[in-house]
Formats: structure tokens, sequence, C-alpha cells
């Protein structure tokens, strides 16, 4: 299964806190897990000013990490609650999510049946209900976020079982659906029945599944898939019941080396795909409507500035809640314990998605961050 390896070798101020603290509810900003190997962990938090990232705060989870794991783990998840902008840092070095609100810190949060020492925590998060996918107890737990950021275990992960080590969690906008995979030619789905989870498969793939996104009116899931050589991505049907339809199969010989994760553009007119092996993001036209093996079309490759020893190009978000997303952002991890960057790309109303000025933006704290998560989110 492809993943980090170890790193060789392995901050923030009162003013950085509070500036991220008078951030106004639409500030434009991104926030990654460092996953520091085997030492307290952070995240790194920046926000946009003009077309560069700035730090904003470095968050001190009190957990520690693992230095690296899945390409397609999403180790942050960030939610609005009230007023409240809730963030959650898996720590799968030490078994626990940490909790913020905003910048401050709020605790730290142990499921006793749940592991993720063997690769990561994988987190997805709807509503007020946070999904923890564990690697090294195989299985799910299910949180309850409070009004105030902390959280309350709803459902132990030894209750919701999984067959192998999660690599990816996504949750369908309409809430009804938790897709999942492993990084095996296998993905699976489970029902969400309040804060329960009812399994559906596991179902067939084509490919190694890695990374999800799910399309605004939850009827298909996209997936990319990781190899050595190509990119390749499956789109699978959502059927009423959370189970998976047969996929649909998508190898693009134009696109960059080796596929890892997937982000729809706001307008769902886009699909980006991240090529880690190659340092490139594949920019593929998606049409939800024009039915199987025509929804996905090659549109262009970008290859990205790769400096400072940072080399895989990672997970992906949009900057802009509509259109074709105005800025993507892309996580970056350092090789051989460098440091780690964001790389920022502008993307035109037509033509392929530009690294701008000054890009990729150096993340200082961590070598290791493997996935990001834009605020304000995309609407779905």
């Amino acid at each position: 299964m492809k993943k980090l390896g170890l790193p060789v070798s392995r901050i923030g101020t009162f003013a950085a806190v509070a500036a991220l603290l008078v951030i106004g509810a639409q500030a434009q900003s991104v926030i990654t897990n460092n996953d520091i190997y085997r030492a307290p962990n952070s995240a790194t938090w920046m926000k946009l000013s003009g077309s560069e990232l700035k730090a904003a705060a470095t968050l001190k989870t009190k957990g520690w990490g693992l230095g690296g794991g899945f390409f397609g783990t999403a180790a942050q998840a960030v939610v609005q609650v009230g007023s409240n902008v809730c963030v959650f840092i898996a720590d799968p070095g030490s078994d626990d999510i940490a909790a913020f609100n905003g910048a401050r810190y709020v605790g730290n949060y142990i499921d006793p049946a749940g592991s993720g020492a063997y690769d990561g925590i994988a987190l997805a998060v709807h509503g007020d209900q946070l999904y923890a996918g564990y690697s090294a107890s195989v299985n799910i737990g299910v949180w309850s976020i409070k009004p105030g950021c902390s959280l309350v275990l709803a459902n132990s992960a030894a209750h919701t079982p999984s067959w192998a080590p999660i690599d990816d969690l996504a949750v369908s906008p309409d809430g009804k659906t938790l897709v999942v995979t492993y990084g095996e030619p296998d993905i699976d789905s489970f029902a969400i029945l309040g804060t329960k989870l009812k399994e559906k498969g596991p179902f067939p793939s084509a490919g190694n599944t890695t990374g999800i996104d799910i399309t605004s009116d939850s009827k298909y899931a996209i997936v990319a898939d990781f190899s050595t050589n190509q990119t390749q991505v499956e789109v699978f049907p959502l059927n009423p019941n959370s189970s998976l339809g047969g996929t649909d199969d998508y190898v693009v010989p134009q696109g960059g080396s080796n596929s890892n994760n997937v982000w729809l553009s706001p307008d769902e007119t886009l699909l980006f795909v991240s090529n880690s092996n190659s340092a490139q993001i594949t920019t593929l036209r998606f049409d939800e409507k024009a039915g199987k093996q025509r929804r996905l079309t090659f549109d262009c490759l970008t290859s990205l500035n790769v400096a400072g020893g940072s080399f895989y190009a990672l997970g992906m978000a949009t900057e802009e809640t509509n259109g074709r997303g105005g800025f993507l952002y892309v996580a970056e991890a350092g090789t051989n314990g460098g440091p780690s960057g964001i790389a920022l790309l502008q993307i035109p109303q037509d033509g392929c998605p530009a690294e701008v000025s000054g890009s990729p933006f150096s993340n200082s704290a961590g070598a290791w961050p493997v996935t990001l998560t834009a605020y304000p989110p995309r609407p779905f």
C-alpha cells in the first residue's frame, strides 16, 4: 500500500494565536496536520493574503504523531458548530483526537477501542458528528461534537468494525452514507443511522482506492486509485440504501504518475487529481450527466514547483466556495525529513491551473502533512 516512509530526523506564539482568533468567519485559510514523528504533534493554520499564504498559528495538540501515513488520509477536520469553528487533529502516535475551538485548545479524546498506531486516524465530519477511522484496530468510531467543540464518544469503534486498515473516509452531503477506502482493490460504504453505522459492502474496485470526494447531490463517490505510473480514477454510484453501484473506471494516460487524492471544483465542472510520484496535478473535466465512461475527460497537467525538499503532491482543497474555486491548495510533504509546504495554484476560467509566485509556501512546523482542509469549507 502506498504510504509515506519514516523521516530520517525530526510554534505557536500568543500573538499568532490572538491573530487567528480575530480572523472573521469568512477568512480564507487552510489547516494541515503535521503528524510529527514520535514526538509532540501540531497542526499548521495558514491564511490567504492576496496570492500568498501566511502563518496564522501553530496548534499544539498535546499528543504524538507517527511521521507519515497513507497518502489519502484526512488527518484533520474543520466544522462550524453554532458560532464556533471546531478543529479536530488526529494524533495517531498517542491514539487520540485533539479538539480546538478556533486556535484555543479544548482537549484530547480517546476511544479505548480505537488505535491509529499502524498508519494513522482518518477523520470525516458532518453536522455535529465526527467519524474516526482507526488503522491499527481496524474499526470506525463515532463522536458527537458539543457546542464548545468538545467531543463525546457516541458509538465506540468496537461496535463499528471495518475489515482492513482505513485509508480515507467521506460523508455524503446528505449525511446518509459514509464511504471508506482501504488502499486495496475494494471500497466500502456504511449507512448512517443516527450514531450507528450499518455496513453495506465491501464492493470490488478496479484499483487500490485512496482519497474520496462525493458529488453535491450525494449520487456519486469519486475515488483516486494509486499506482506507480498512471492516473486512475473511479466513479461509484451511491444508491438510496447507501450501497455502492459498479465502478466506472478511468485510466488517464496523459495524466501524472500515481494518483492519490481527488477534489471537485465547487461548480463540479473540474476534478483535480494529485500525482504524488511526479509532483503534478492532473485536471479532468467532469460531467455527471454524461453517462458511464464519458463522465471524465482529460483537460490538462500542471507540474508543481518542487522546492526546499518538498516533493509529494498530496491532499487538495479549493479556496473559494463557488465557481471553479479561485485557488487550489496542495499539501506537499517533505522528503528525507525536509521541510513541507503548501502549494497555491490559481484556477483560471479557461486554461490550466498555475502555481503563483512564491509557491510553495513553507511549513516549517512539520515535514509530514499529507492532506489539508480549507476554511470556510466548500458547500458539499
